[in-house]
């Protein structure tokens, strides 16, 4: 027998703490954005403001052992003059990837129909339920998937994300063999730039110490921030908040073992920093950074070449780039897997705001359209 409760005020979840990552080892998920230490910084730096948890607990009704967790929250939105209810993943608002419902092997079963159930079931009082990243191909998704096809009022809409990773060989040296020699060529005439530049005074540092950590992860945001800021974006570290929860969960990976924070100096200046995560046998591209005025000496690509090596000679199996198709990933790896972003509407309501997203992708998707086009007849024309 399964038992089902839903898990909604703030001691109701700190409580789980002892018990949350023993449940997320033994999923086999591997994870990072669902342990315990993510999720419950986010609640102290964003959720606690605007949100009220909603976790969806399973245990087993014969022993109380925790078996199933779907990690959301609760909050209350304004949209066209109304207030709705919104159900979300925990820590949805930040960028994180391949999120889950957690389940202890030989539960998934048995498990996953309650969890569906109580997210879009009869008796939830929710407009709608907003679920970013996640896993395409999960049992959950499929589950809840078929579930909104056959309740009747529901409408959803499901938006794929593509998700580059890089499958790790044994060594550096099968790695650097297996790129070809015009990119080893290449890797090397920008190594030999920055090192002439430089006058050969060029260090690449792991932050390992605490002592080290708060001024790390400062020339993280700079470096990011520069970079975005010439290419015209606000950037991930616009606000201090954000700077505040990455100091945070950076000081609490570092104390597990699962940070991987790595600055390219010069002197005794920071021209690049790149932000991973290592979990399991993953290695996590986060965040990362540049300062302009050495970009004619590639500090991004060299970085990211560095955090790929430390990832192969630690012998992890997958260094994984995250949401996104931007253009530097494809120097990488040209293997991707799919994320889903899903919106479910269940009142009327709900329905307007569906309709809102429905309208605001479709708007994206031509604009995107006519850029592309633009920039094809452009290079034909030249």
């Amino acid at each position: 027998m399964i038992k089902i409760e839903i898990v909604q005020s703030e001691e109701e979840f700190l409580a789980l703490e002892p018990e949350w990552n023993g449940l997320l080892e033994e999923s086999g998920l591997g994870n990072i954005f669902l342990t315990w230490e993510w999720m419950s910084t986010w609640w102290t730096c964003f959720g606690r403001q605007h949100f009220q948890p909603w976790v969806i607990t399973a245990r087993d009704g014969n022993d109380g052992r925790l078996v199933g967790l779907l990690p959301l929250a609760s909050q209350t939105i304004s949209f066209g003059g109304l207030r709705l209810r919104q159900l979300s993943f925990m820590a949805g608002d930040r960028v994180i990837d391949h999120l889950d419902a957690i389940s202890r092997p030989g539960y998934g079963t048995f498990v996953i129909p309650f969890l569906v159930d109580r997210l879009i079931g009869k008796r939830v009082r929710h407009d709608f339920v907003r679920l970013d990243a996640m896993r395409a191909d999960s049992a959950f998704v499929k589950a809840l998937l078929e579930a909104v096809e056959h309740r009747r009022g529901a409408r959803h809409m499901a938006i794929d994300s593509v998700c580059p990773y890089l499958s790790l060989p044994d060594s550096w040296d099968s790695y650097w063999a297996s790129i070809g020699k015009q990119s080893r060529y290449n890797f090397n005439r920008k190594a030999k730039r920055l090192q002439a530049r430089a006058n050969g005074a060029i260090d690449y540092r792991r932050v390992e110490s605490k002592t080290e950590l708060s001024d790390a992860v400062r020339e993280l945001a700079r470096l990011h921030q520069s970079r975005q800021q010439q290419k015209g974006n606000a950037g991930a570290f616009a606000q201090s908040r954000a700077v505040e929860f990455h100091s945070r969960v950076a000081e609490r990976f570092l104390e597990k073992g699962w940070l991987r924070l790595y600055l390219l100096m010069v002197g005794r200046r920071a021209i690049a920093a790149i932000y991973c995560y290592r979990f399991g046998s993953t290695f996590s591209f986060y965040q990362s950074g540049y300062d302009p005025a050495w970009s004619d000496c590639s500090p991004g690509t060299l970085i990211m070449l560095h955090a790929v090596k430390e990832a192969i000679t630690e012998g992890a199996d997958e260094f994984d780039f995250l949401r996104g198709e931007e253009a530097y990933k494809s120097l990488w790896t040209n293997t991707a897997r799919t994320d889903q972003r899903l919106r479910i509407a269940s009142s009327p309501p709900g329905w307007l705001i569906l309709s809102a997203y429905q309208l605001a992708y479709k708007s994206r998707r031509a604009i995107k359209a006519n850029l592309n086009w633009g920039t094809r007849h452009a290079k034909a024309v030249s």
